[in-house]
């Protein structure tokens, strides 16, 4: 921690204008108390990490959930001098005893007041959502921001996302887009990637905005221009998808065995899935679950209907079906895997398989296209992709 009470009572904060000697002094003469337990820390000079306060090893406090690194410790310090700097009134480490927490900054910004927290370690789901939850009840907006020493990328558009990361997604400011916020104190830098276009249960397309801190205000963080994806973003689709066709009948695992058998009942080949699934969409994030899968359900689905005509609440519905057994894999966030169907049909309305009857029902006018070779399905997997990055039908 970077603030702590002395025996008086008084705050003191290692990031006002203080000398390393001056601290060696103090600390010889003065006692520092936890200001959530009202246990004795101990100040550690920063020889080879930063100067900050630790309680002692048998102490327990009631809000010391993980402990810092000196990475998290400089961090936070960054961050607070950045918001400093632009001259907005900000608190380091209060503690809210209305609702036991003790965020890492606290800002007072446009009548709103926001709780910053600067997450390096990993804690239980459970663990981040009281939190949040903790924060909101309070009147106040949480805004989650990950250590940059959790940026895993796996090419140039391809990031490795775990569960835990995408706790950390929040809307852009214009409401039209997912990003996660990463910041590193060795490089000075804040890392958005922006949108998240799910390709797998870890895999996640997307691009990265990376600006030195004093780039960007508080104010332009969340704040992300109209998004163009450049050719490679569609390329990298294209190979991984390809990779798809070419490995995923490979892996036995018990949910590929279920995919296997589901297509098999079907009449497909499971590296012949139809060209027209797998594809990205804005919303496609919500479902875990690799795109090619549950779009081809959906294909499948559409095609048993008679006549062609069917309902998306019956599309809905055998989705749920499938969710609810754990053949399908949902996101835990704030909205409903309902948009990524309704956005996959209106896809197929914009491409010309379905057109609209009603508010309510479709009608297949166009068969999905399933391929009879590899070499087949990689041609029209690329031509398909080229088709919706040049009428911009997604993102």
């Amino acid at each position: 921690m970077l603030v702590a009470l002395l025996k008086n009572g008084s705050p003191i904060s290692l990031l006002d204008d203080w000398q390393m000697e001056q601290l060696d002094l103090l600390r010889k003469k003065e006692t520092f108390i936890c200001p959530v337990c009202k246990h004795e820390v101990v100040l550690k000079l920063g020889r080879k990490r930063i100067t900050h306060f630790a309680h002692r090893k048998d102490a327990v406090c009631t809000i010391e959930h993980e402990k810092e690194s000196s990475y998290h410790l400089s961090g936070k310090a960054d961050l607070f001098q950045w918001l400093k700097k632009q001259s907005f009134d900000v608190q380091l480490e209060p503690y809210l005893p209305a609702i036991q927490q003790r965020p890492d900054l606290l800002l007072s910004y446009k009548g709103k007041t926001y709780a910053i927290e600067y997450q390096c370690a990993t804690i239980s789901e459970e663990l981040f959502r009281k939190r949040t939850a903790s924060f909101i009840k309070a009147g106040i907006q949480p805004l989650w921001i990950l250590g940059a020493n959790r940026f895993r990328r796996s090419s140039n558009y391809s990031f490795r996302l775990s569960s835990f990361q995408w706790l950390f997604a929040s809307p852009t400011q214009s409401q039209s887009h997912l990003l996660i916020l990463y910041y590193c104190p060795q490089t000075k830098q804040f890392f958005r990637i922006v949108p998240l276009v799910s390709f797998s249960v870890y895999n996640t397309f997307s691009t990265a905005m990376i600006d030195r801190i004093e780039r960007l205000s508080f104010e332009t963080l969340f704040h992300i221009e109209a998004i163009s994806l450049p050719n490679m973003f569609w390329y990298e689709w294209f190979m991984q998808k390809k990779r798809w066709r070419l490995t995923f009948p490979l892996y036995p695992t018990k949910e590929n065995r279920f995919v296997c058998m589901y297509f098999y009942e079907h009449n497909l080949v499971p590296s012949l899935f139809p060209i027209e699934a797998g594809l990205p969409s804005k919303y496609g994030y919500l479902f875990a679950t690799p795109p090619f899968i549950w779009q081809t359900y959906i294909l499948i689905m559409m095609k048993k209907q008679k006549n062609g005509t069917f309902y998306f609440s019956d599309i809905y519905s055998s989705i749920s079906k499938m969710v609810r057994a754990r053949k399908l894999k949902v996101r835990n966030l704030p909205l409903h895997y309902f948009r990524a169907i309704d956005e996959y049909l209106f896809l197929l309305v914009q491409l010309g398989y379905i057109k609209i009857v009603n508010s309510t029902t479709f009608q297949l006018i166009k068969s999905f296209t399933v391929p009879k070779t590899i070499e087949e399905a990689l041609k029209m997997d690329y031509k398909l992709l080229k088709v919706i990055e040049k009428q911009s039908f997604i993102i």
